[in-house]
């Protein structure tokens, strides 16, 4: 069975019924997803109209740190929505119940492990990344505030990923609203109405998810009631050991990930504190444009899991196909409102003149950006749905260790646009192995048991 010819793309392209179910998730998602970076690119805002450089840089590289905890427990989000999806799809009222408990109290334990390590990584952090001295005081000041949100951000991650495995997007949609208008609102009220820097940007953040995890328990508990069981509840602890495997693959996927962009932080920090400004706001527009196109990830990754559940090939086939599509399309829209725009979106985010003139050679990074990443994040969603995360770090490996890391040593002399080439090989790479991989699992019937599938369903 072939996933792209052109009998089957033109078959799976015509199923209105797919388009719908995409869209019905990928909307709401991709409107919810957008505020993620508005947050950023307010915080960047604030920070980058302000006197000095050093305010903008160090709310970009505070963000990174605590973001490098979410993402590093990223399996909370996007592991639960795959196991949940596959539940789903087979009816399993138990499992639906047992993924959630089981995300939430891994959740818990890592805020509250890194909580009592907090005096100790800040430490080692601030030891590995070389910036100015107003630059790692300010860092300090926002992480020590910032830090204690991490329980509800994790617990945030556990319940969006749910949600979008019970093939609804409409409480994530406003969960995410909710958690980064009131940041943005915070923030403004915070440092432009009673003149706080950096800590009110960190505390912002706090009182929003805090905010937003009431919000999503709320109608976890709503949702739960609809799906009855009638056995006694049970933990699973077997259950809990395959989501540490599990998590195990995504942990190093994650890390791998994460080195490229404190590579990035870290290498501008060297360059100073004018190249660290201008990086921190192309990372927020690229978190724009991966926030955009992981609308229709998510879409992608509810239905490729829910198609497994079932053993559907012609599900799984064309949600891989239309969610692809979609992707593309919205990732040339990108592109071509970057082309058009790209000054007046660095306008918006600084006033310092040294730092938007020092940005022009660096637009066409930009604009070009979603074209070369949309592939990787379309994939993401499928192996996330099927829960193949081995496919996943193995991709993510083969693009840092054969992409990155040598392009990074090789154009070194180019200073930060070296930087930047080393990072769209990077993207390059990542989605080519994707490709292969996604081909091979396929071929093996790791995603679905083709021996059962009927020929006549394609």
């Amino acid at each position: 069975m072939k996933l792209w010819t052109t009998a089957t793309l033109k078959t799976d392209l015509k199923r209105t019924d797919q388009h719908s179910a995409i869209w019905r998730i990928a909307l709401p998602m991709l409107l919810s997803n957008m505020t993620v970076p508005l947050v950023g690119l307010v915080d960047s805002a604030v920070m980058g109209h302000l006197p000095e450089p050093f305010y903008l840089a160090a709310v970009g590289l505070g963000a990174a740190l605590f973001t490098f905890i979410v993402w590093t427990m990223g399996f909370l989000r996007m592991i639960t929505t795959g196991l949940v999806a596959q539940a789903y799809g087979a009816e399993d009222h138990v499992a639906i119940r047992q993924w959630l408990w089981l995300s939430s109290l891994l959740g818990l334990s890592v805020a509250f492990l890194t909580l009592l390590l907090n005096p100790w990584l800040i430490d080692l952090i601030l030891w590995w990344i070389e910036g100015s001295d107003e630059v790692e005081s300010s860092v300090l000041a926002y992480w020590n505030t910032r830090i204690w949100g991490l329980p509800f951000s994790l617990l945030n991650a556990v319940m969006i990923g749910w949600f979008l495995g019970m093939q609804t997007a409409r409480i994530p949609f406003w969960m995410l609203l909710i958690i980064n208008l009131l940041n943005v609102v915070l923030d403004l009220y915070f440092v432009l109405g009673l003149g706080m820097t950096v800590e009110g940007v960190a505390l912002a953040s706090v009182i929003a998810e805090v905010i937003g995890c009431a919000f999503g328990g709320y109608h976890v508990i709503r949702l739960l009631a609809k799906y009855p069981i009638a056995e006694k509840f049970k933990l699973a602890w077997h259950k809990l050991k395959r989501l540490l495997g599990l998590n195990g693959d995504l942990l190093i996927r994650t890390l791998a990930l994460e080195l490229v962009f404190f590579t990035i932080h870290a290498r501008g920090a060297e360059l100073g504190d004018e190249v660290m400004a201008i990086n921190v706001i192309l990372l927020n527009f690229l978190l724009l444009i991966a926030n955009g196109l992981d609308g229709f990830a998510n879409a992608v990754e509810a239905l490729v899991g829910k198609a497994i559940g079932r053993n559907s090939w012609r599900d799984f086939r064309s949600s891989i196909n239309v969610g692809g599509l979609w992707s593309l399309l919205v990732s040339i829209i990108f592109a071509l409102i970057f082309w058009l725009f790209i000054e007046e979106f660095i306008g918006l985010i600084t006033s310092i003149d040294s730092v938007i003139a020092a940005s022009e050679p660096y637009h066409l990074y930009i604009i070009f950006m979603a074209l070369v990443s949309v592939w990787s994040f379309w994939l993401d969603g499928v192996f996330i749905g099927a829960s193949q995360i081995g496919a996943m770090r193995n991709s993510m490996l083969i693009a840092v260790l054969l992409g990155f890391v040598p392009l990074y040593f090789v154009t070194k002399s180019l200073g930060n646009h070296g930087l930047w080439l080393a990072f769209y090989a990077f993207m390059l790479l990542r989605a080519l192995s994707s490709v292969l991989f996604l081909k091979l699992g396929i071929k093996a019937g790791a995603y679905i048991a083709l021996d059962k599938v009927p020929l006549t369903k394609g």
